[in-house]
């Protein structure tokens, strides 16, 4: 008995000792270490499933995702890995709007024992995917054609949905579609992209692609029209309506070519001067301006009545201030040539009070008269508008006789 359970203990020791050998042959000649394995890419699971969940991952760099592993194992395995031989993920299975961090998992070769993971966890910025309607903004290239104008533009339609991620779809500040007109001269039609942009003029682009608009871009002719002032009424007895301006005196218009054409001036609102005795300035609104752009009116036309008090003045005269007409070879001898002439003339003050002597002659025509003597008519010659001329005498008597050198001329025979 003593016999067996020797060769039993002999057996269990030469196996121990055996295991020992092995192990001590292997550490000697194949040792554990540990080995350094960077730029492991990491992919994401259940992206989609986050998409879906109207979801998206907001990290730029999620394409690009990359830990370092640290794993230990026998030097003959490890010596033929390398990064590629490892994988690694993270998965956002569940994940809501936010930051949520995502434990890296990595899987390895068998008989490797991964021992490290830089970094651990990935910070996952979670945005909800929303939209929001904006309306298109015109901007243009170029400048339609001198002498004409551009109206407002039509878009159709006139606003666009924008769908992306809520940080992204908050900033977008502007929807701009673009059409060129240079030199236009008549009404342009163009379907055009529209172009989100932030705050900042950076084009935002969406998740969603915005799409066309089709713009009507209006390009109408102008031209130069005069204001014409509309007076009603007659001021205080003894007073006179003396001048009426507008200003501006005329307003550049635009429209289409066949409503331009058939305006040649445009009325302003009346002007009432019933019983005035003082200039009347009034601003008066366009008539009549339906389907007209008006353009470069700053304010509204103001119409100036002036309005005088009607005075009289008195000129005196005397025969030889006569002005004879169609004298020829006459030669004249007044009767009386200490004969006083007054000149009684009514006008406005202002006119009447810039009158002088020299703007009234004093006039007879003599294309009538013959040898001897002879009534003549004297006529008050003016360029002032004046309302009344009243002479103190109509007439004057002169004498004609021959000039001298003058040979009487006898009938032939």
């Amino acid at each position: 008995m003593k016999i067996k359970n020797d060769k039993l203990l002999v057996r269990i020791t030469c196996l121990v000792v055996s295991i020992v050998l092995w192990i001590t042959i292997m550490v000697v000649t194949n040792p554990t270490l540990e080995e350094t394995y960077p730029n492991i890419p990491v992919t994401i699971r259940n992206l989609s499933t986050l998409e879906n969940s109207n979801l998206v991952m907001m990290n730029q760099d999620k394409e690009n995702l990359t830990v370092t592993v640290t794993a230990s194992g026998l030097t003959d395995q490890l010596n033929k890995l390398n990064s590629r031989d490892f994988s690694a993920y993270i998965d956002v299975l569940g994940f809501k709007e936010g930051v949520t961090n995502a434990k890296v998992e990595v899987i390895g070769p068998g008989g490797v024992e991964i021992k490290n993971i830089k970094p651990t966890q990935i910070a996952c910025n979670i945005e909800a995917v929303i939209s929001k309607v904006m309306d298109v903004t015109v901007q243009y290239e170029g400048v339609q054609a001198n002498s004409y104008y551009r109206a407002s533009p039509v878009s159709n339609p006139s606003s666009v949905k924008i769908t992306g991620p809520r940080s992204v779809v908050n900033s977008a500040d502007l929807a701009v579609a673009t059409v060129n007109i240079n030199n236009a001269t008549d009404t342009v039609v163009r379907t055009v992209p529209v172009r989100i942009y932030d705050d900042k003029d950076t084009e935002i682009f969406m998740s969603v692609p915005t799409g066309n608009v089709e713009l009507t871009v209006p390009i109408y002719p102008t031209k130069y029209v005069e204001l014409k002032p509309t007076i009603t009424g007659l001021p205080e007895e003894g007073y006179e309506l003396v001048d009426v301006t507008v200003k501006p005196e005329r307003v550049r218009i635009s429209a289409r070519k066949d409503i331009l054409d058939t305006v040649t001036e445009l009325n302003l609102e009346e002007l009432i001067i019933t019983g005035a005795y003082n200039n009347i300035l009034s601003s008066k609104e366009i008539l009549n301006a339906d389907g007209l752009i008006l353009l470069d009116l700053e304010t509204t036309p103001v119409v100036n009545a002036v309005i005088e008090k009607v005075i009289e003045r008195e000129f005196k005269y005397s025969s030889t201030d006569i002005q004879f007409i169609n004298q020829d070879d006459k030669e004249v001898i007044l009767s009386q040539e200490d004969t006083e002439i007054t000149l009684m003339v009514e006008g406005t003050s202002t006119l009447i009070n810039s009158l002088q002597k020299e703007d009234l002659i004093l006039t007879a025509d003599l294309s009538e008269t013959t040898i001897g003597i002879n009534t003549v008519e004297i006529e008050c010659l003016t360029e002032q508008q004046l309302n009344n001329i009243e002479l103190s005498r109509n007439s004057v008597t002169i004498e004609i006789i021959e000039s001298e050198g003058t040979e009487t001329q006898t009938p032939e025979e």
